[in-house]
């Protein structure tokens, strides 16, 4: 399903990366990333009117491993076997023509070894993006609270990921997505990075769908309570809704992506919302982010999609006042360690349509997993939640 379309844009100045000369640092032996190609991927349906993402989420990814001794860190210098040949094996047998990684791609294990260029979280985001480099595969990521726990920003990996041809996404606006950094909210610990609205074309070039990243950020300051999307993130994804309906004529139908599920993914469980697929507890946001109440006032966003609680495959639609919204938690895609080789890992497929509709389904590494297809707004072969 691969149809994408290239247009020529404007180059884009790559920002330097703050290099640390420490000398605990070990040189990488890594092959430099591809040259950054003036070249923006236009994302499209194809002849047929198809588009396919794949949500994959909490890789939680760190190419080393722990030895004896605080600064005792042995690097590795590829993904782990499994997570490598698991994703290999999804984009071979789904063929998406969009990735989004859903969060907690990487877990660090040692803050101050991330001091350096070559510290391993910022060595495990290169081999990450190397991976779909390799694979000529346009991907976008949204992060995790665990991403926040290196020492390195999650502005220091987006500019490392802007290095990428087939990455989508900046710390500013590209020729065909926005972009947009939000520092935190009172009482928040890291800035809110990587949120992004990215168009997806027809064929004849009009806006079709559009596609929300939004980091849910990590911790707050007090506690260990989780973060939740802020009021000045809900206003841009506001205005960017707005701005796409005055330049198109129409509200266009969106998906959302972000990490931390919302208390309202619980809420629709508990009142007995329409389910497929496996709940086990979401974990939620302390507080009640107003994201949700503009998404499903405006009507735009069709979907939202989380990732964060690795056993739950949760798809419930919630309804109210006539209206619904469908809620989806995408199970983890994590190898356990180098020498796992028998962890179940997760996929979630979503095929939109230029009509607004779209099909979603988890799809896992045990072949004997049940699929339940859930197509929205038509889904009602969902049950009621027990």
């Amino acid at each position: 399903m691969k149809r994408l379309r290239i247009l020529t844009a404007v180059l884009l100045t790559v920002a330097t990366l703050t290099v640390f000369a420490f000398a605990f640092a070990k040189t990488s032996d890594n092959v430099p990333p591809v040259p950054y190609s003036a070249d923006i991927p236009t994302l499209c349906f194809d002849s047929d009117g198809d588009f396919r993402i794949l949500h994959l989420s909490d890789f939680h990814e760190w190419m080393g491993i722990e030895k004896e001794g605080f600064m005792n860190i042995e690097h590795r210098e590829n993904l782990k076997p499994l997570l490598l040949s698991y994703v290999n094996s999804v984009l071979d047998e789904y063929s998406p023509d969009f990735v989004v990684l859903g969060g907690d791609n990487i877990f660090s294990l040692n803050w101050l070894n991330d001091l350096s260029d070559e510290g391993v979280s910022i060595k495990t985001y290169r081999a990450i993006a190397e991976l779909f480099e390799t694979r000529e595969q346009y991907w976008t990521c949204t992060f995790g609270n665990h991403d926040s726990e290196s020492a390195r920003s999650k502005e220091d990996f987006v500019k490392v990921l802007t290095e990428y041809e087939y990455f989508v996404g900046g710390l500013e606006d590209g020729e065909n997505f926005k972009a947009a950094v939000f520092e935190a909210d009172e009482g928040g610990k890291d800035d809110f990075v990587g949120n992004y609205s990215i168009p997806i074309y027809k064929a004849d070039g009009s806006v079709a769908y559009n596609v929300y990243v939004l980091d849910s950020g990590s911790y707050r300051s007090t506690g260990h309570a989780y973060s939740s999307i802020t009021e000045e993130q809900t206003e841009w994804y506001l205005a960017e809704s707005e701005r796409l309906e005055k330049e198109t004529g129409s509200v266009i139908p969106s998906l959302l992506f972000t990490h931390i599920p919302f208390i309202e993914v619980q809420e629709a469980y508990e009142a007995g919302g329409r389910l497929a697929g496996f709940y086990a507890g979401i974990s939620p946001a302390e507080t009640r982010s107003p994201i949700f109440e503009a998404c499903f006032g405006r009507g735009d966003v069709k979907g939202i999609f989380f990732g964060h609680n690795h056993y739950n495959s949760a798809t419930l639609v919630y309804e109210r006042d006539g209206k619904e919204i469908l809620l989806a938690v995408t199970p983890s895609c994590q190898a356990q360690s180098y020498e796992d080789t028998s962890t179940t890992m997760h996929a979630r497929v979503i095929d939109i349509g230029t009509d607004g509709s779209f099909t979603t389904y988890v799809v896992s590494s045990d072949k004997n997993a049940k699929i339940e297809k859930v197509t929205f707004p038509s889904a009602e072969n969902i049950p009621a939640a027990a």
